[in-house]
């Protein structure tokens, strides 16, 4: 058999895979976008490492940038938290073949240390930056993220990001407000430009395209980052921190959440409290509302930005945010939740528990939980048991002769595949006189008692909500 067919393959492969890498090293080597034309400005990193721009950051690498300053009330900390997920989604990739760079744009206040911490405090495992004031501006002009019409004294500043492939001299401007796993899915692939086999397909069998609501485009451009409705425990599909269990995108750690679970919010606050809050939380902090305060120290010191939002909006988040509670607590929904997977020799689902952390005189406290029942037959709980408190009750907010009052209850029912949910507002857990002082992230045991003689122990976390 001839081996000069083989002979003439292999010399066609090896002559396509040479051209290849030679067009790209010819692109490199031609395009604009070089040392020629980026400045190779002296940086200082976040851990106090001198060094070079061009040389040091983006030579030869796929980078996103971005220009910060770490006390900026509102787009700055979006920001930051949208590249959170990204990092989530992109795992190990970064720092290895994509790297993150946030450049402050207030050398004099973004000291290394004052970077370092706010780096810290988001759970960012990119590199942070500063320099000489003068440098950065013109880095800013070189590209593209200066603004010369919004340049008033102030920190205004353009809030787009770029993202580019030094090597390939493809750059493109991104917004903050991006979808992080478009935005992942840019960086990582098109970048390189890797381009995914697609079956062919008619536009018939595309899916059908939904309205969104207002309200639901804004909760998903500003506020899912940060926060999450769920019921479960919070921040599940919310904002992320590098923390305990495991994360769906790559085995690593789940991360923690930036801000709480936005599930029933709306039962838990008072509405204009939460209209104030969501409008303007910096001016809320600068007056040190106690709730403010009290969420501010519990996120790491994280505050939540001004999102500039009017009134009209701020309306139209809150009921998306109700409408997707009433949703979760639908029949259907805890149908569903209560039959995925086996239930064990557990009696209930146990969702969204809290105690509520007291004042250290407080001589009774409040407790909140969703019992859902997996079974086909109705449960009635009957008691309740702590070992941090001496007496637990069942009681429920209803109006007597025209006023609002709280009444013991001798038993609580869960209907067959259905839910009792103890809410702010409504039933809830009466506990009295703590045996210890209680303080947040503290766990509690709660033991609960039914009519047909089985129990379930179940630990509850305090929490200020």
């Amino acid at each position: 058999m001839s081996k000069a067919p083989f002979c003439f393959h292999m010399s066609s492969v090896l002559f396509v895979v040479f051209t290849l890498t030679s067009s790209v090293q010819v692109l490199a080597a031609t395009s604009p976008w070089g040392a020629s034309y980026f400045p190779n400005t002296l940086l200082t990193t976040h851990e106090g490492r001198k060094v070079r721009f061009f040389d040091d950051l983006i030579k030869d690498k796929t980078v996103v940038i971005n220009f910060i300053y770490t006390a900026c009330p509102d787009t700055c900390p979006l920001e930051t938290a949208q590249l959170i997920r990204v990092q989530q989604i992109l795992g190990n990739r970064l720092g290895k073949d994509v790297f993150f760079y946030s450049i402050s744009i207030d050398p004099k206040t973004d000291t290394p240390q004052v970077l370092d911490a706010y780096r810290s405090r988001f759970g960012a495992k990119w590199t942070f930056l500063t320099g000489n004031e003068a440098d950065i501006s013109r880095l800013r002009r070189k590209l593209g993220l200066y603004i010369e019409e919004i340049q008033d004294g102030s920190f205004n500043h353009n809030v787009s990001m770029i993202i580019g492939n030094q090597s390939t001299g493809r750059w493109m401007k991104r917004s903050p407000f991006e979808n992080p796993y478009v935005l992942a899915d840019q960086i990582g692939n098109w970048l390189s430009d890797w381009k995914p086999a697609k079956p062919l397909t008619d536009y018939a069998s595309a899916p059908k395209l939904r309205n969104l609501a207002t309200g639901e485009q804004l909760f998903r451009t500003r506020c899912q980052n940060c926060h999450s409705i769920t019921g479960i425990n919070g921040g599940i599909n919310g904002g992320i921190r590098s923390g305990a269990g495991q994360g769906q995108e790559t085995g690593q750690k789940t991360p923690k959440p930036l801000g709480p679970d936005l599930f029933a919010v709306n039962q838990r606050r008072e509405k204009q409290w939460l209209v104030n809050w969501i409008m303007a939380p910096d001016k809320m902090l600068a007056n040190k509302d106690p709730v403010a305060m009290s969420l501010y120290r519990q996120y790491d010191r994280l505050a939540m930005p001004n999102m500039r939002l009017t009134y009209k909006e701020t309306l139209q988040v809150l009921a998306f945010i109700e409408q997707q509670s009433r949703q979760l607590a639908a029949p259907g929904a805890v149908k569903a939740l209560a039959r995925q997977g086996g239930n064990g020799d557990k009696v209930v689902n146990i969702v969204n528990a809290w105690v509520r952390q007291g004042l250290p005189e407080a001589k009774v406290n409040a407790g909140y939980l969703t019992l859902i029942n997996p079974g086909g037959q109705e449960l009635t709980l009957v008691k309740v048991e702590s070992d941090a408190f001496s007496q637990v009750e069942i009681h429920e907010m209803a109006m007597q002769d025209g006023l609002m009052a709280m009444q013991e209850l001798d038993e609580l029912s869960v209907p067959a595949f259905g839910q009792m949910a103890l809410l702010p507002g409504g039933k809830h857990l009466m506990l009295k006189s703590p045996l210890k002082p209680l303080h947040k992230d503290d766990s509690i045991s709660l033991t609960l008692k039914f009519k047909s003689g089985r129990q379930q122990k179940v630990v509850v976390k305090v929490a200020v909500k």
